[in-house]
């Protein structure tokens, strides 16, 4: 029996992705550092903590983001050997909130 969620404590706008018999997710960090924690799971149920995606100052400078804003909503897939993940980062709140979309890839371990 599993208990809802099966990722407790601030883990919003998970996504997940299959790599044959592995299940991998990933959530939203906003301002929070490091950025997008990756978790594996064999079975859908027992989640574990593998890493973050985004690790370096260099590759999340949130110092001027406004509160709430940040990493939004990332996707992960997995094509011949490299992963990637794709995410929405918010500096600015208002009537024109300032946004890009950026992307991280790394290779597949063996």
């Amino acid at each position: 029996m599993t208990s809802n969620p099966i990722l407790p404590g601030f883990n919003p706008d998970p996504t997940i992705c299959r790599v044959g018999k592995d299940y991998y997710l990933a959530t939203s960090t906003f301002e929070y550092f490091p950025g997008v924690p990756i978790y594996h799971s064999g079975d859908l149920v027992n989640w574990r903590l593998i890493g973050h995606a985004l690790t370096r100052p260099s590759q999340l400078n949130m110092r001027t983001t406004d509160p709430g804003g940040g990493v939004w909503a990332p996707t992960l897939t997995y094509h011949k050997g490299r992963w990637y993940m794709t995410a929405c980062c918010v500096w600015k709140f208002g009537r024109l909130p300032v946004s890009h979309f950026f992307y991280q890839w790394a290779e597949a371990e063996e």
